[in-house]
């Protein structure tokens, strides 16, 4: 099946998605599941851990979350499709003098994981398993179940069916604006989720995020979840 590697480097190439700042939901996700950050460089942990969490940011772009989880002092790892994102991450981290992470980002496919079985305690991304075709989407998080360790979370997000943006009748369609052209957009509502999931991970949080543009009434609506591997 077709992937769309080459759509996505050519989204990169023309900087769709440069993005430097982490999502407010990916640092409420790390605050309360994994460590709170309650001074410049002093955390509290949510539970004990026996070593240092293992994160994986998949699909991590250009690599804001992959720094985010270092910022947290956690061991950080990220991949993503396109060798474009993933050079960008690479050069970022070098500027910035984080010579250790870029050597735990790389170009691999969500369906064909390269990490051992359980390797890791969290995982989390944004804006990726709805930016795919749907039945890769489900081979993928078949992957992470199995790269995620006993009682794992995930956070991620889905675009919603209720997003103006989805015109109704298809839940799935190729991109023709200016902005990630060629990709793939796939909705979802919650029997789609169901699917997703595959009986694989129970929901501990799962909610439905509508922002409205009060002068063009557009609605842009999200579903944030996380789950827990059974």
């Amino acid at each position: 099946m077709k992937n769309f590697t080459d759509e996505w480097d050519n989204s990169y190439i023309k900087k769709d998605n440069f993005l430097f700042f982490p999502d407010d939901n990916i640092v409420r996700f790390i605050s309360k599941y994994i460590k709170k950050r309650v001074g410049f460089d002093e955390f509290i942990n949510s539970r004990e851990f026996e070593s240092v969490p293992k994160v994986l940011d998949f699909g991590c772009g250009v690599g804001r979350h992959v720094k985010l989880i270092n910022d947290f002092k956690l061991d950080a790892y990220g991949f993503d499709l396109s060798k474009e994102a993933i050079k960008t991450a690479k050069n970022i981290c070098m500027q910035l003098g984080l010579e250790k992470l870029p050597s735990k980002i790389i170009v691999t496919d969500i369906t064909e994981l390269p990490y051992k079985n359980e390797y890791f305690d969290f995982m989390l991304s944004h804006g990726v398993l709805d930016s795919m075709p749907f039945a890769i989407a489900k081979r993928g998080m078949t992957e992470l179940h199995r790269c995620l360790n006993s009682e794992g979370k995930i956070y991620f997000d889905l675009i919603s069916d209720t997003d103006s943006s989805f015109n109704g009748k298809t839940l799935e369609c190729i991109v023709k604006d200016n902005h990630e052209t060629d990709t793939v957009q796939s909705y979802f509502n919650e029997s789609r989720i169901d699917e997703l999931l595959q009986g694989l991970f129970s929901i501990n949080e799962m909610q439905l995020s509508t922002k409205v543009d009060l002068l063009s009434n557009q609605k842009h609506s999200r579903w944030l979840l996380v789950v827990e591997k059974k």
